[in-house]
């Protein structure tokens, strides 16, 4: 095996060990491509809408078994093929191909009912008007530019395909294939977050339901297959494995539990973190359950943590008598010129001033009494 293990160093050496699968289900691969590319939207246009929809479940379910163990690649925004590891790439084959019988013998029941489908629309109100003065009715249209059964079962295909791949060299550092093997990585890492962020939003009632744990094991397959390009998904996958061990089973999760996966999910939220050098530190559980946490201590240090619990003693000018409550904020002193800041313990650069006893001047007069009634 040629595994790669660092995340700064992805050569095309890693084609070695990884295969790559393509699918063109119905004329295409279900991405966003040009209009002119996808003939299902083509010829959908003079059938009622949602006609071709079990189409598109097939390319869903397609590229979602892939990416449970691949990873895409992208030529100018398209996605025009899936590296798998080989070691994954036998038992996709298998899936594939169970997709594909079904997609098959959903056609054939498809084409059979495709004439009275096509009458059927041609019928509807909605078809009956004329579709501009002079023109033909829209159910006219429908009849003449309707899908013929020939096309429809020459077009709606189910091809699949997996390459193994030695050689790049033939444009050097100009090949695309090379460019996107050097991007596996990052790649990958943002598969599985967006993932998570689609899949997960979070719980603000501080618990949910173990059906959250199918993500965590989704996440956990994804990692483990994707360790033949960086050690960092062989940690991950690890990580989703000790969460998995440590939450029990049942219906809902909560307390530490909870933390725990939120606090895995939300790691794995940010492909930065999954790729990073913090990957290695980050441990889920390494928490605890913030709700079952004591208050602080009357003597705490609202602004830098626990203090020491020192007994003050006190002074034999100051008349020590019950208190009802604690302040947790530090009294102000009266004069803020003569004391040392309360807040950082540091002398302040005034000296202090003495009281001193009146004076009373030549010119000062005494003052008047207030009247009182």
């Amino acid at each position: 095996m040629s595994t790669i293990q660092s995340t700064a160093d992805v050569s095309v050496q890693i084609l070695q060990d990884v295969v790559l699968f393509d699918y063109i289900i119905g004329g295409s691969t279900g991405e966003k491509t040009v209009e002119a590319d996808d003939f299902i939207r083509e010829v959908g246009k003079t059938l009622p809408s949602g006609t071709f929809a079990w189409v598109n479940k097939y390319r869903a379910e397609a590229k979602r078994e892939i990416l449970k163990v691949g990873v895409s690649r992208r030529v100018n925004n398209r996605v025009r093929g899936y590296f798998v590891p080989t070691a994954h790439a036998q038992g996709l084959a298998l899936v594939l191909k169970q997709i594909k019988d079904k997609y098959l013998a959903e056609k054939t029941v498809f084409l059979a009912q495709l004439p009275g489908m096509v009458e059927e629309w041609a019928n509807a109100p909605e078809n009956r008007t004329v579709s501009k003065p002079g023109g033909k009715t829209r159910a006219e249209l429908i009849r003449q530019h309707a899908p013929q059964h020939g096309v429809l079962e020459r077009m709606l295909t189910f091809d699949i395909s997996a390459i193994r791949i030695n050689d790049t060299n033939y444009f050097g550092e100009d090949d695309a294939l090379q460019q996107e093997v050097k991007g596996l990585v990052g790649q990958a890492a943002f598969e599985i977050s967006e993932d998570v962020r689609k899949s997960w939003s979070g719980s603000k009632k501080g618990h949910t339901t173990s059906r959250v744990l199918g993500l965590v094991r989704r996440v956990q397959d994804k990692a483990e297959a994707m360790s033949v390009l960086s050690s960092k998904f062989g940690n991950l996958a690890k990580l989703c494995g000790e969460v998995l061990a440590a939450v029990p089973t049942g219906q809902n999760i909560e307390g530490v539990a909870f933390i725990q996966v939120s606090s895995l999910l939300s790691f794995c939220m940010d492909p930065d973190k999954i790729i990073g050098e913090q990957a290695t530190e980050f441990d889920p559980l390494d928490v605890t359950d913030q709700s079952v946490t004591t208050a602080p201590e009357a003597t705490s240090n609202v602004f830098f943590g626990q203090s020491p619990q020192v007994t003050p003693t006190p002074t034999p000018t100051t008349a020590t008598q019950p208190e009802t409550s604690v302040s947790i904020v530090p009294p102000l002193p009266t004069d803020r010129e003569a004391h040392a800041n309360v807040f950082f313990d540091v002398e302040h650069d005034a000296v202090a001033i003495e009281p001193a006893a009146p004076v009373s001047e030549p010119d000062q007069q005494d003052p008047v009494p207030s009247f009182v009634f």
